[in-house]
């Protein structure tokens, strides 16, 4: 509907480009009081020039043949000006031209835009923005047709690669992804994104293809977090355990704690530290006993999140430590160690002064946000080896 009022809007100042010179040029024209004045006047100087070769003629000045052409001329010359003053004044009926010029002109505008314009574009991204990632098949056949009358689209191809990695579709997504590629070849998403796409349709295999597409990405961006990913797999894979670890722990640095691809990469590099013997041993963890719940008088979802960090008291609010629970979990006897940390190889023990903060979030986001309910617990000597604590959440967040 937007579309299409402004359409509206530009062809109706584009009619007024027309509509203004026909009345300009009607003001201007003769009226009739002004048409008789003008055809008088003409006949007059012909009347006068009639009686002037008369008395010429009779004074013997000129001949009966000259008589005759100077009169036949004079009478050329009164026609000649008579017609156009009739025509000047003609002019006003010309008006009826104007509907048909408006109309023809619209319909002409609209016929290119719809051959050269982007009306189906704006649909679709009208579209999107009301579907938001929720796209229908309808939408994804739209974009797709749209993808081949417009191959230079990146937008659309990376649409399209998404949709189809988000059903498991890695060939096709693949190949969205290489046409997006075509189109962008140095953009460090879109090469991240087709080295993850190649690696599951070789079926979690390193082959020479799949390395060729990932040191490409690597080169482009060398701190794209999905190819740094790849390459501590591949060098996983390798038994380089070390160099898997230093790749892993960039991608981790950042993503929030509380995702799942954060915890993912976790477990990888502590897997990476136990089989390069780097592992810290058991006896040397921090260990923090949590007895959490919440309030009975907060009104919650089951499946809303509660964020669990552990903070530096006279540090930036940047959690340490953290684990996402849910908050149908609750109440529950938690327990938060070293194999908690957000950065591997740092000890909670080295922390010194912390403070634990339990969160329930009210849109599921990590970063806190009014209508959150939390609790901060008193500052803790990180220091003093095993912990116990009794929380609850009971306390409005205010920013």
């Amino acid at each position: 509907m937007s579309l299409w009022l402004t359409i509206t809007l530009l062809l109706l100042v584009a009619a007024l480009f027309i509509a203004v010179p026909f009345y300009i040029g009607r003001n201007r024209e003769l009226d009739d009081e002004s048409f008789n004045v003008a055809e008088q006047a003409n006949i007059d100087v012909f009347r006068d020039q009639q009686a002037q070769y008369q008395q010429q003629f009779e004074g013997g000045e000129i001949s009966a043949e000259q008589q005759a052409l100077m009169l036949a001329e004079a009478e050329q010359l009164l026609l000649s000006n008579t017609a156009s003053v009739r025509q000047q004044q003609d002019t006003r009926q010309g008006l009826w031209l104007l509907p048909i010029l408006i109309i023809v002109m619209s319909l002409a505008s609209i016929f290119i835009y719809r051959s050269l314009g982007s009306a189906v574009d704006q649909q679709i991204t009208e579209s999107l923005a009301e579907q938001q990632s929720q796209w229908t098949p309808e939408l994804i056949a739209t974009i797709g047709e749209r993808a081949k009358q417009r191959p230079n689209n990146v937008y659309y191809w990376t649409i399209l690669a998404e949709e189809a990695m988000g059903r498991g579709d890695m060939v096709a997504a693949e190949g969205y992804f290489a046409e997006a590629i075509r189109v962008q070849p140095n953009e460090s998403y879109l090469l991240g994104q087709y080295a993850q796409a190649l690696f599951f349709v070789e079926e979690n295999r390193f082959s020479a293809t799949v390395i060729a597409a990932v040191d490409r990405a690597f080169a482009v961006d060398s701190s794209n977090q999905t190819v740094l990913g790849l390459k501590g797999i591949q060098a996983f894979q390798e038994a380089d355990y070390r160099r898997a670890i230093t790749y892993w722990q960039g991608a981790a640095s950042g993503l929030n704690p509380a995702s799942d691809s954060w915890l993912a990469l976790q477990n990888g590099i502590q897997q990476a530290q136990q089989l390069a013997g780097e592992a810290p041993s058991e006896s040397d963890d921090f260990r923090l006993m949590i007895n959490l719940s919440i309030d009975p008088s907060i009104q919650y979802s089951p499946d809303q999140l509660v964020f669990v960090a552990i903070i530096e008291a006279d540090g930036p609010p940047m959690p340490v430590a953290a684990r996402k629970l849910a908050a149908s979990q609750l109440p529950l006897a938690l327990e938060l160690s070293d194999r908690d940390v957000l950065m591997a190889g740092r000890s909670l023990a080295d922390v010194g002064k912390i403070k634990v903060v339990a969160r329930l979030s009210s849109s599921g986001s990590a970063t806190p946000q009014e209508g959150d309910w939390q609790v901060v617990s008193d500052i803790i000597d990180g220091r003093s080896g095993t912990l116990n604590l009794s929380l609850s959440i009971a306390t409005p967040f205010r920013r």
